[in-house]
């Protein structure tokens, strides 16, 4: 009696475990994102960035939270283990999509001087600092990133855009996590088949906080709502951008609170 009472018990507090897939460019921080992870949740000392290598292979890391498990496959940029992305994609829950926040700097200034009147027209022919490096790391980004969602084994999965590097950003506008979301709209509608619906479903209803789109578990009049899925090649996509400082921390609870509340409604999950 005693082994099937603590048995039931065991089966009843047993935690479901969600894989979350880290990826993104090389040196945009995803080493450094989940040694911050590991510190604020762990309670560990986290390296200095000085001292985290480039990451050649994984690098893991199990988070357990009050409902759940988030193991974390951090993976590296390079194209060589880029080849191996997709081998993690069936047995992934969520996917964060790392980016260098710096390099959508010169989008939100632009921003800024057309609501202040000091652009006239809103024309895309071209974006302000087309050419540049951190065009090019954005369009390249944005490359890697449109191959991932188009994988069938990925439908369904929450996406996560976490933009890495605020602390090296200098002042930006409560609205910089607004246009970094719209650009990756754009992308979007632009790949899809059939831009109007894509447009539709892109709308941008959520609230902003703090720079996020996603608030804090204590403020929860900020909680957003689960959004409606993104289109992207006719595929439906729960998707977010989070401002984030592996540095400082800001945007890393945000982005765990994100990814727990959007795993426990995808399509896999391991148990």
């Amino acid at each position: 009696m005693y082994h099937l009472i603590t048995g039931l018990y065991a089966e009843w507090t047993k935690k479901a475990r969600f894989n979350v897939l880290m990826v993104g460019p090389s040196g945009v921080g995803k080493s450094c994102l989940l040694e911050k992870i590991k510190s604020l949740y762990l309670q560990r000392t986290a390296l200095p960035p000085n001292k985290i290598a480039p990451t050649v292979g994984q690098n893991v890391l199990e988070v357990t939270l009050p409902n759940m498990h988030l193991h974390f496959w951090d993976l590296g940029g390079s194209a060589s283990v880029r080849a191996l992305w997709s081998k993690y994609y069936d047995e992934s829950d969520a996917i964060v999509w790392v980016v260098d926040a710096r390099h959508f700097l010169a989008l939100d200034a632009h921003k800024q001087k057309q609501q202040q009147g000091d652009i006239k027209g809103k024309g895309k022919a071209s974006e302000p600092d087309a050419g540049s490096e951190a065009y090019n790391a954005r369009e390249s980004s944005w490359k890697l990133l449109s191959q991932l969602l188009i994988d069938p084994s990925l439908e369904g999965r929450p996406i996560l855009i976490v933009a890495n590097k605020t602390d090296d950003c200098g002042s930006i506008s409560p609205d910089f996590a607004r246009t970094i979301k719209s650009w990756f709209a754009e992308k979007i509608t632009h790949t899809d088949a059939d831009p109007a619906d894509a447009t539709s479903k892109l709308s941008l209803q959520l609230p902003i906080h703090n720079g996020n789109v996603f608030a804090d578990d204590e403020e929860e009049s900020y909680r957003s709502p689960v959004a409606a899925g993104s289109r992207l090649n006719d595929k439906e996509y729960e998707w977010d951008v989070i401002l984030a400082s592996a540095i400082e921390g800001t945007g890393v609870h945000d982005a765990v609170d994100w990814l727990s509340f959007r795993v426990q409604g995808s399509q896999a999950g391991v148990r």
